[in-house]
């Protein structure tokens, strides 16, 4: 602290530092996505090689809350890139998909997956302290964040189409994505 009692600013090394912890968080988020998409697609092609048996409940439970998990992630990110692009007046930071869309889908995700036994609660607070300190890392202005925010859209509708893909397995009847016709 410094005499009027505020942080003293980043150093270049600590905006480094900052830098390498975003990356770092980011390929996180990154492995988690291929993980839960891999997961994804090898179960649909199990189910139809063995068609007498379906994947445990357990297992369709484990994959469910992995994509709840990664939503939430995409969820900071989405909020964060709208913050910074309305804060800094910087059209670059905004993401494909509104904040308040994501919000109200997150709303029918944290429904759905606890109408079919998912903790949320454990999810979200697995994913709230990643969530921010990867959202806080996307405000620094750099080609890579301003990508990353326009990607976070597309990541967030992926990974919806996933979780909905899941919970319909597991038997829930609350939507994700919402019929528009």
């Amino acid at each position: 602290m410094n005499r009027e009692g505020r942080p003293p600013p980043l150093s270049p090394l600590d905006d480094q530092q900052l830098r390498d912890q975003s990356m770092r968080i980011f390929l996180v988020l990154a492995t988690l996505l291929a993980v839960t998409a891999g997961a994804s697609d090898v179960a649909p092609a199990w189910a139809a090689a063995s068609s007498a048996t379906q994947p445990a409940p357990a297992d369709l439970r484990a994959q469910a809350t992995a994509h709840l998990k990664f939503l939430y992630a995409m969820y900071f990110a989405i909020r964060a890139c709208t913050e910074a692009a309305e804060e800094q007046s910087d059209p670059r930071f905004k993401p494909t998909l509104s904040f308040a869309e994501a919000q109200k889908v997150l709303r029918a995700a944290d429904a759905s997956a606890r109408s079919v036994g998912i903790d949320i609660d454990q999810a979200w607070l697995e994913m709230s302290s990643i969530g921010q300190a990867t959202g806080e890392a996307l405000k620094h202005k750099t080609e890579e964040n301003f990508q990353k925010c326009r990607q976070s859209g597309m990541f967030f509708r992926t990974i919806t189409s996933k979780l909905q893909m899941a919970i319909s397995q597991l038997k829930g009847s609350i939507p994700l994505i919402e019929k528009d016709f």
